[in-house]
């Protein structure tokens, strides 16, 4: 189950995270033949805290396991965007901060990073803070524009005591069973970016608890701050903000198309089956890429740490944020809904048409009507909620990225 956060972006992105009800009314989340699209408004000129978009955020804390992610599209190239899917611990940096897919502009390549607080070093570099260890990987299909022409693809993210290993897969080349029920990544194959533990870096004392998320901002401490040297989008306005603002159908293609999203526990063969929030169609061309000026390694313009509120304390875990409440996530097994359930559990959740989550019994979809929803308690267990807010996680005051959110 994740939650719509809906507080100020943690990166100051000019953004507008709207709840689910407005994210609903607004088209900017759907589901269609199973399949989960979220957007970011490009009809309106924005104003207030900045362009609505939508940010997800998941209930469940997560140490160790396997995520599997298979999207159509991300969002795509765009000067002032900046997507992510990542998961985060509730005391930034200390509980570690993983970034399986990032980047901004017209980047061409995945940004894969690690945040962590003091003494742990991967790939030669110190993963502490907001600049963390970062590799950018995974060829010109591996996100952006050059992701959506190839038709999307699947990233996996494996998270031991020993490793934390990430996959890209492009449409054509993803392995049999890496997005069905048992997917084996002893079979994948050397991973596109591998963050080995060990002396330099005890992997449990640094990567704890964390919870998933996935959003789209704008502008901000990465995007934003790098405008003015990214020849390709300075020319177009003054600042990151007067662009954004005032260009709402350049973020056409500021959109996830999510076929599945699947979470495995170590010490289990169940999975959390996120499947899909609707189709909006791709669309048939996107803008050619513009370079950007960094290397296949790291970036050339390291994602600069947000601008922290003075003397931010990490956020504890368990608080009610603004926040509209809890969405559910789904298996295709489910006829197309939105669910959340462990595979060996003929329980699930569903996204009723009117919005309403709802209890799934034998995997069949029930009816609209009920005004009860399903939360999830503070150890795991599901409650039927009458009337009541659910459970949800105040963002921590920090943030997330390539460089980013500190």
């Amino acid at each position: 189950m994740f939650s719509f956060d809906t507080e100020n972006d943690p990166t100051s992105g000019y953004v507008n995270y709207v709840d689910g009800a407005t994210a609903q009314a607004d088209n900017l989340t759907s589901v269609n033949n199973g399949v989960v699209t979220i957007r970011s408004d490009s009809t309106n000129v924005a104003s207030g805290r900045g362009r609505n978009s939508v940010r997800l955020t998941s209930y469940k804390q997560y140490t160790h396991g396997l995520v599997v992610l298979d999207l159509a599209h991300m969002p795509g190239s765009a000067c002032g965007v900046w997507p992510a899917f990542w998961m985060i611990g509730p005391s930034w940096p200390n509980n570690g901060e993983i970034d399986i897919i990032e980047g901004i502009n017209y980047q061409t390549q995945n940004a894969i990073t690690m945040h962590s607080g003091p003494g742990c070093t991967m790939i030669n570099k110190d993963c502490e803070g907001g600049t963390g260890c970062s590799v950018q990987t995974g060829g010109s299909n591996a996100y952006g524009d050059g992701f959506n022409n190839g038709g999307g693809g699947v990233y996996a993210m494996e998270w031991t005591s020993h490793a934390i290993n990430v996959w890209f897969f492009g449409r054509g080349s993803v392995p049999a069973g890496a997005s069905g029920d048992s997917p084996d990544p002893t079979t994948w194959g050397a991973a596109t970016a591998s963050f080995q533990g060990g002396a330099g870096c005890t992997i449990d004392d640094h990567f704890q608890k964390n919870n998933i998320v996935l959003d789209t901002t704008f502008c901000g401490g990465w995007a934003g701050q790098v405008w003015s040297t990214d020849a390709t989008c300075s020319s177009k306005a003054a600042t990151c903000q007067d662009y954004v603002q005032n260009n709402p159908s350049a973020f056409e293609s500021a959109y996830w198309t999510i076929n599945s999203l699947k979470v495995y526990s170590e010490s289990s063969s169940s999975a959390a089956a996120v499947a899909a929030v609707a189709a909006a169609p791709v669309p048939s061309s996107t803008p050619p890429a513009a370079p950007v000026a960094q290397p296949t390694s790291t970036p050339a313009t390291p994602a600069p740490a947000a601008a922290p509120s003075p003397s931010p304390s990490p956020s504890p875990s368990p608080s009610a944020p603004n926040s509209s409440g809890p969405v559910a996530v789904g298996s295709p097994a489910s006829g197309g809904s939105l669910s959340e359930h462990p595979a060996t559990d003929n329980n699930g959740l569903v996204i009723g048409p009117n919005g309403q989550i709802e209890e799934n019994h034998d995997k069949r979809e029930l009816k609209a009507g009920t005004n009860m929803s399903i939360v999830e308690g503070v150890n795991g267990e599901l409650h039927v909620n009458k009337g009541k807010a659910g459970r949800h996680l105040r963002r921590h005051q920090m943030g997330h990225a390539v460089g980013r959110r500190s």
